[in-house]
């Protein structure tokens, strides 16, 4: 892919998660209203958690970006016919699977919860109990999406995970309506209105890969030899994905001791923290693995070099200024946006306190996505293993020393500073094997880091000058990106610099197709 046609994928795929995240936000708004951080809450946020989980393990983290070069490989290897051979024998495969995890699930719950929960009361761990049964059906969706969306990637068709991330978010916002807000299930009603979107976008994505295939013809073959290729690469990258899960286990688990809606409010903060990820973050992951899947498996190592270079550097140049401006104004954003009905200013202080943990880990979190997506395309299974490790490891040993003395957000900030070392130990691992120098990188870093940081002590300014939160929010906000872009310029940040000519060319071709 061109890094015209690059640029235009990750911009649509941006922009139709950020339209998607604004609907999603609303829906979070209404019920952050009806149900604040009560006990229900709490109960909804733990059991919603498994699921989530189980999506990052076998959605994100490991079949999609694993499949994606494994396919695009045995493509190029073997030809169209056979890597569908082996995309339908693995789609039987993860099928099953979930068809007996399931039941597996539910019978454990109970015990689970006990794990998850230490500090809930009996009946708020009844109900989590409860919810999170009703949900399990989706880890089929989860599970199967994975490689659906892998399918279209390596196509480079990611019209399919734009139409995607919308309808989910519009079928949400429905589901709140009609089983929330008109048939009055309360929190279960919340429940049934995630399961019947996520059975809706599974029948979607079923129809959009069929489109792909068209006339190709391919067979079951559940002992094909690629397919016993591809799952011997699941483990260390499944393993990588649980240890990231088992590190949210234990802080939520910790974080369930810190007292009723604890787990609520860590639950809004996060959501907000996970914006700008799903924004920038996820669209220019999703675009950026398979042109370099396709670089390294053609032993491109001078253009998998440069194209990693700018990728990290471009999500350092987004992210960057996007954590200065939610450290900053955590608490204004915060209240704007949530505090109303159910939702109090102590909600709003204890949200704050996590969003500002986790914002602080956001560039490092960016750049630790991009580590992930890549390291598949080397067909590495140790790495993966390691740096996981490293990083659960950290987080789970800062959040037991950091709990006590600074409670939401010493456990945020545990988060913060593993995502940070899991992201610079990828860095270094990636320029080992690509050949790839420090010097320019770590002059873009300082450049666009130091930008960041004037942006923060600008917005610290502005919540210290003006009362109005909302004013807050938009004149820090607005400040900040002038400022951002004029530092960018001084400092002659090339990526800066090199964006209006990139929109400028990108509009006249568009024109030109018109």
């Amino acid at each position: 892919m061109s890094g015209a046609r690059l640029f235009r994928a990750t911009t649509l795929l941006a922009l139709a998660n950020a339209l998607a995240l604004g609907i999603q936000f609303l829906t979070t708004v209404l019920i952050a209203r009806e149900f604040g951080i009560s006990a229900q809450m709490d109960a909804y946020a733990l059991a919603i958690s498994i699921p989530e989980s189980l999506q990052y393990v076998l959605l994100l983290a490991s079949l999609s970006i694993i499949f994606t070069p494994l396919f695009i490989a045995a493509r190029d290897a073997h030809g169209e016919s056979e890597a569908w051979s082996v995309a339908l024998s693995l789609l039987l495969l993860v099928a099953g699977a979930m068809l007996v995890v399931i039941p597996l699930l539910w019978a454990a719950m109970p015990w689970a919860m006990y794990v998850l929960a230490p500090g809930f009361a009996p009946e708020t761990r009844a109900l989590a109990v409860e919810l999170a049964r009703f949900i399990l059906p989706a880890l089929l969706y989860y599970a199967t999406a994975g490689l659906l969306l892998g399918i279209c990637f390596a196509y480079h068709d990611f019209t399919t995970a734009t139409l995607n991330t919308i309808l989910f978010a519009l079928l949400n916002l429905v589901g709140f309506f009609l089983f929330v807000q008109i048939f009055a299930w309360g929190v279960f009603g919340l429940m049934a209105g995630r399961l019947a979107a996520l059975g809706i976008l599974e029948i979607f994505l079923l129809a959009r890969v069929l489109r792909l295939k068209r006339e190709i013809p391919a067979r079951i073959h559940l002992r094909h030899p690629q397919v016993r290729m591809m799952l011997s690469y699941l483990p260390p990258y499944t393993f990588g994905a649980l240890s990231g899960q088992l590190q949210l286990i234990v802080s939520r688990s910790l974080v369930s001791t810190l007292g009723g809606g604890s787990v609520a409010a860590w639950g809004y903060g996060q959501r907000l923290a996970d914006i700008p990820m799903a924004v920038v973050g996820g669209a220019f992951g999703t675009t950026f693995l398979p042109s370099f899947a396709e670089r390294v498996s053609a032993n491109d190592r001078p253009a998998a070099r440069t194209h990693w270079n700018n990728a990290i550097l471009r999500m350092a140049l987004l992210l960057a200024p996007v954590a200065a401006l939610l450290v900053a104004q955590a608490v204004p954003l915060i209240t704007v946006l949530f505090q109303r009905g159910s939702f109090d200013a102590r909600s709003t202080q204890e949200s704050a306190l996590v969003l500002t943990g986790l914002a602080l880990g956001l560039p490092a979190r960016g750049i630790g996505a991009l580590v992930a997506r890549g390291l598949p395309a080397f067909k590495t299974r140790r790495v993966p293993l390691l740096l996981s490790a490293l990083a659960t490891a950290l987080i789970i040993a800062f959040a037991f020393l950091f709990i006590a003395p600074l409670g939401l957000f010493g456990v945020a900030l545990a988060t913060a500073l593993g995502e940070t070392a899991f992201a610079l130990a990828g860095m270094f691992v990636f320029a080992r094997w690509l050949g790839a120098t420090y010097r320019a990188n770590a002059r873009g870093m300082l450049k666009i880091f130091l930008a960041a940081g004037a942006v923060f002590l600008l917005n610290l300014a502005v919540v210290a000058w003006l009362a109005v939160p909302l004013m807050q929010v938009l004149v820090g906000g607005a400040l900040g990106a002038l400022l951002y872009i004029a530092l960018g310029y001084a400092f002659r940040i090339a990526e800066i610099r090199m964006l209006p000519q990139i929109v400028v060319n990108t509009v006249a071709r568009w024109r030109a197709r018109a």
